[in-house]
């Protein structure tokens, strides 16, 4: 056991723990993973992407980092790296190879990875990781290491050195605890939380939920998936936020909760928003940084765009200045917790997926692509009571949202007047 260690479960992975006893199997199951595909252009060594592809788990820990549930207090435990299986195919049983695929998460390594190739100079990529390790961010993350260490193996240097004082290829020397815990919080910070506790406490009593604007279909609580483009991008949005002193998120937000509220008469609203949860520490991080934000918003009346802006402003920046991490939100308060869990009230959760920039990659050149929707794979963290929306941004600044629903409450047409009403608020607020 000299290369094993353990470590204390962080923030987000304390709130998997959560979910996975408010709703088994949602969040450790075989099929919770997150994708990152990418176009590959340039002559391409095999070999050389293999090697590369083992040096991830050499440097990464969270890709061989299993979480253990049983027998006391959860806790991560990290093992020495391990060959990243990597699976050639055709290009056009790509996506049906990756779906039937499973991706345990009970050993490591935690990645995954499917190669197709267009022609010797094209080539599509496809990483797989298990989603207790991993988010969107990260994807980005893995693949500009892949690529380097491509290119460092391709000019003959050992792509991604481990120190000189430990064999290459052994994890970290760090101490092993037999019973992992949290250290305790310094004596301030225990105040604090206890401070807005009482906030959250105020804050989230008497949870209204989603009124739903017609008959709900009905039926057994699947789900379905709907993706399109929005017209605004990155430059407009940052050009119609700067005179409203807000932020471009705080605009998209805006649009959302102003469609939600027209679409069923809601004039007290509750938007979970899922955050990034990274510092600029964690920027060069692998691993599963996140949290749910609750943000209740009230637009009674007609409101113009500028005053519809100010008031989910205020009311962002509210739970952002008290953000605290769910699981312990939900531990102080156990009334609220209803509110996340299966079954819960209706709801509508918002996501911008946070991405770092791209990084030159010669020799191969690469770019995003992204899969279909509507994939068996992934999904999110907090359970579905309603629905989720999240958005993505392309390398031009245009963004692409997704709205996966619940279909006993929601029919298409309905989530089809969502997506007009969101199009002609963002327009409103964001303005020509």
């Amino acid at each position: 056991m000299h290369d094993q260690l353990t470590v204390a479960l962080s923030p987000a992975q304390r709130l998997l723990c959560w979910v996975d006893e408010v709703a088994p199997g949602m969040v450790f199951g075989s099929r919770f993973v997150a994708l990152g595909g990418f176009r590959l252009g340039g002559p391409l060594d095999v070999t050389l992407l293999r090697h590369a592809l083992d040096q991830l788990v050499v440097r990464h820990q969270a890709l061989r980092t299993v979480i253990e549930r049983g027998g006391g207090v959860p806790y991560q435990r990290v093992g020495p790296p391990a060959p990243v299986p990597l699976t050639e195919v055709a290009p056009d049983r790509l996506v049906d190879t990756i779906v039937r695929a499973e991706y345990p998460a009970g050993s490591a390594p935690m990645l995954w990875a499917f190669l197709a190739r267009h022609d010797p100079t094209d080539a599509t990529l496809v990483l797989v990781a298990q989603h207790t390790v991993a988010d969107p961010w990260s994807m980005r993350i893995l693949v500009a290491d892949l690529l380097r260490a491509y290119r460092a193996g391709e000019v003959g240097r050992s792509p991604v050195q481990a120190p000189a004082t430990r064999p290459p290829g052994r994890p970290e020397p760090v101490p092993v605890r037999s019973r992992p815990e949290v250290p305790a919080a310094p004596e301030h910070n225990e105040r604090r939380d206890v401070q807005l506790t009482d906030y959250w406490r105020q804050a989230l009593a008497d949870l209204p939920a989603l009124p739903l604007p017609s008959a709900a279909p009905g039926g057994d609580p699947g789900t379905s998936e709907v993706r399109f483009p929005l017209s605004v991008t990155e430059s407009r949005l940052r050009a119609a936020a700067r005179p409203l002193r807000t932020t471009p998120f705080v605009l998209l937000l805006s649009g959302f909760v102003s469609a939600l509220g027209t679409l069923t008469g809601a004039t007290d609203l509750v938007v979970p928003v899922l955050t990034y949860g990274r510092e600029r520490s964690d920027w060069d991080t692998v691993g599963l940084f996140m949290n749910a934000l609750p943000v209740r918003v009230e637009l009674p009346g007609e409101l113009d765009p500028g005053q519809t802006v100010g008031r989910v402003h205020t009311a962002f920046a509210a739970a952002f200045t008290r953000e605290l991490p769910l699981a312990d939100l939900l531990s102080r308060l156990p009334d609220a917790a209803r509110f996340f869990a299966p079954g819960g009230p209706v709801c509508a959760q918002f996501e911008v997926i946070q991405l770092p920039a791209a990084q030159p990659s010669a020799p191969l050149s690469h770019r995003p692509v992204r899969l279909p929707a509507g994939l068996p794979l992934g999904g999110p963290v907090i359970p579905v009571n309603g629905l989720v929306t999240w958005l993505e941004q392309d390398p031009d600044g245009g963004y692409v949202a997704t709205i996966r629903f619940r279909t006993d409450l929601f029919g298409p047409d309905v989530v089809e007047r969502l997506v007009d009403r969101y199009a002609d608020w963002l327009d409103r607020l964001v303005g020509p």
